[in-house]
């Protein structure tokens, strides 16, 4: 439930409750959660060595690695993204 600021009434923002924000964060943990789960579950039942072509030389890895490399790089490629999007929006306002 989204209330209006109480310091200016007058005020068009409305912010979240408090409620509101704790319920979003659980929300977040919880799928992230899920997430880290699926991807441990995926990782541990790949543990197969695999051909990998990295960008200097080709060699035997064992696919875990791969796995857990591609969803670091993921994270940091989604972070980088955000960060961008959030440096546009606070120079746009």
């Amino acid at each position: 439930m989204a209330t209006r600021q109480p310091t200016d009434p007058s005020s068009d923002v409305v912010r979240p409750s408090h409620k509101d924000v704790d319920r979003r964060r659980q929300q977040r943990l919880i799928a992230a959660g899920v997430i880290g789960v699926i991807v441990v579950v995926f990782a541990v039942i790949n543990l197969n060595d695999v051909k990998v072509h990295w960008l200097v030389s080709t060699g035997q890895t064992p696919l875990i690695v791969v796995i857990a490399l591609s969803f670091l790089l993921g994270i940091a490629a989604d972070r980088l993204l955000l960060a961008r999007a959030k440096k546009k929006r606070s120079t746009e306002s």
